[in-house]
């Protein structure tokens, strides 16, 4: 069998690819300085019980000690009743106190030896009236966290190596770019959209270069991915002015357009944003690797060969990309859609209404906006690629099969 190199671009369209990219790294440097937040950082009000507490009253690190029911006089447990009749005792910095707990952390099964996070009101001026020395905010969970964030990273360098070494790299960096930029940006009134756009142009230049290498293919997935993030947001920025979409249905909604000057739509915008980037860089990095790959064992495939090869590959990626996308958002909305199906009312009508609504449509603008940029990614790839092939001849070494 005759092995191959694998193909190369030609000097002139490698030319081209830097020229091109060239001006995508001055506009995204361009945006952060542009739009990076000058402003001090904002704290909102109402962002939970973590958040802005009352003077003299602390967050702390509680272990329950001790629970006594035997106040309780129903056989049947009532979480309702036991938050009043169950009397619960934790220990915080080697003081013992009281503890009220809520009713759905008692159906969740709170019990002595439990590391709790709590509101320490002892030094409070409300002590008094509160009638407890510790209010439970929620579980401690960051043992369990961290060891599955260390998992997680273990299992990807065993098994990608140095590569998921340089992807976990790149997925740091991604959460620097949306923690340090993008969201103070966003309370800072810098445009919404565009500082999307930066963040994501700034994330897909340093993240996929980083995971994958400097190199032709990983510049036109890089091209494909720009193309499909301008895509979705044109569409998703264009279907949340015509359904109307721009109306806070959650608590965290609200407390956005009441407090700042954030408006609704262009968040939704943003959401739907940085939803595609993630599915957009897996389709585009894929079917660019499909058409190096074919390319590399069948370098005497004509580029509409080539490219009907590859979208067979695409097409597959299609269909389990779109189900991924739609899974996800009904697995994020689940109890909504408990709720909502309880009521008597049509399936289309519930998914028009409301918060389901820019779920449904943050599904279709991410699903049209991936399925466009395969075949871009694909067409692309195909360009470059020829560029570089030549029809093997006899002269070209060649050698065995490895046994």
């Amino acid at each position: 069998m005759r092995l191959h190199k694998e193909p190369t671009a030609s000097p002139r369209m490698r030319l081209i690819m830097i020229v091109c990219l060239l001006p995508l790294v001055l506009i995204t440097i361009g945006g952060l300085v542009l739009l990076w937040p000058d402003g001090p950082g904002q704290d909102l009000p109402g962002g939970g019980p973590m958040t802005n507490t009352a003077p003299d009253v602390s967050h702390a690190e509680a272990r329950v000690t001790a629970v006594d029911a035997s106040s309780c006089e129903s056989d049947e447990p009532d979480p309702m009743l036991e938050a009043d009749c169950v009397e619960f005792t934790a220990e915080v910095d080697g003081q013992e106190g009281s503890l009220y707990v809520t009713p759905d952390a008692i159906m969740s099964g709170v019990g002595v030896g439990d590391t709790l996070k709590v509101l320490d009101f002892t030094k409070s001026a409300d002590h008094a009236e509160m009638g407890t020395d510790y209010v439970f905010i929620d579980y401690d969970r960051d043992v369990p966290i961290l060891a599955l964030a260390i998992i997680y990273g273990l299992v990807v360098l065993a098994v990608a190596g140095f590569r998921g070494l340089r992807a976990l790299t790149g997925l740091g960096f991604a959460g620097v770019v949306l923690l340090v930029f993008m969201i103070p940006a966003i309370l800072d009134s810098k445009p919404p959209i565009l500082v999307a756009m930066v963040a994501a142009s700034a994330i897909m230049v340093i993240a996929l270069y980083l995971a994958h290498g400097v190199s032709t293919r990983t510049t036109t997935a890089l091209f494909g991915t720009v193309a499909g993030i301008i895509i979705t947001g044109l569409l998703g920025a264009w279907m949340t002015s015509w359904a109307n979409l721009g109306i806070a249905y959650t608590e965290e909604g609200f407390l956005l357009t009441g407090t700042t000057n954030v408006s609704m739509a262009d968040m939704i915008v943003c959401a739907i944003l940085i939803t595609g980037l993630g599915v957009l860089n897996d389709v585009t990095i894929t079917q660019a690797s499909a058409v190096w790959e074919l390319a590399t064992v069948a370098p005497e495939l004509k580029s509409r060969q080539l490219f009907a090869r590859a979208m067979r590959i695409g097409r597959d990626h299609i269909a389990s990309t779109v189900y991924t996308i739609t899974f996800a958002y009904v697995g994020s909305a689940l109890a909504t859609l408990i709720i909502i199906s309880a009521h008597d009312q049509s399936f289309f009508e519930t998914l028009t209404l409301g918060e389901m609504s820019i779920e449904v449509v943050s599904i279709l603008v991410c699903s049209i906006g991936l399925v466009i940029a395969i075949p871009l990614t694909t067409g692309l790839g195909v360009l470059v690629v020829r560029s570089g092939l030549r029809r093997p001849s006899h002269n070209d070494e060649t050698a065995p099969t490895p046994q």
